[in-house]
């Protein structure tokens, strides 16, 4: 065989074992890596800015609705201290402060909401529109205040029809040590939130009915 042709194939085995090498000492980040450290410092970050809002924003920290709940009805937690993982943090937006807004829903009624899930890294887990909300075109989604995660519920349950928020759930008030679909276990959960009209449950505690007759 041609002397030429022998090098030139040991070069080519010598690159080849070379790469393979190197594909094997080479490991690919794993994203969510100390993901729990890296989310409770984000949650400190947002309690700190909601403490301290930057010049024009309006933001509210808004105790875990169990707690204020049992604490009112005396069962025991007077004297507990709240961490700041017992609070969702909402950025209101700034057509927020034009009146009137709408009334806020109870634990026992229904909302239509748009919105779009993120975790802190901008992955988007869950939304009820695509692209940019259009008020024409996106349909809101409907569930009951009550029947979703702790941080959803006491946010809402502060809003008003037709405000418009960015929420920042703590993992302890949304799935916690658990992994959900595409949320992994100590995730943060951060929203678009629009609560597009309150539902009230028909019969003769109905607020509406109420409401009309003040």
């Amino acid at each position: 065989m041609n002397k030429n042709i022998l090098y030139l194939l040991g070069i080519f085995f010598s690159l080849s074992i070379g790469i393979t090498s190197c594909s094997k000492d080479t490991q690919v980040a794993d994203p969510y890596s100390d993901w729990a450290v890296r989310n409770d410092a984000y949650i400190d970050s947002i309690a700190s800015i909601c403490a301290n809002p930057p010049a024009g924003e309006n933001w509210l920290r808004i105790l875990n609705y169990k707690i204020q709940t049992e604490a009112s009805e005396g069962l025991g937690y007077q004297t507990y201290t709240p961490g700041k993982n017992d609070y969702v943090y909402m950025k209101l937006f700034p057509q927020d402060d034009i009146e009137p807004l709408g009334i806020s829903p109870l634990g026992t009624d229904t909302v239509a909401v748009h919105y779009r899930g993120k975790l802190i890294n901008g992955t988007v887990f869950d939304q009820s529109f695509s692209g940019n909300w259009n008020a024409e075109v996106s349909e809101p989604r409907s569930f009951a205040v009550s029947g979703v995660i702790v941080g959803w519920t006491t946010a809402l349950m502060q809003m008003k029809e037709g405000q418009h928020v960015e929420l920042y759930i703590p993992a302890s008030l949304g799935y916690g040590s658990v992994a959900s679909g595409e949320i992994p276990a100590y995730s943060a959960l951060v929203f678009d939130v629009r609560l597009e009209k309150v539902i009230h449950p028909k019969g003769p505690d109905d607020r509406s009915l109420k409401l009309k007759m003040e």
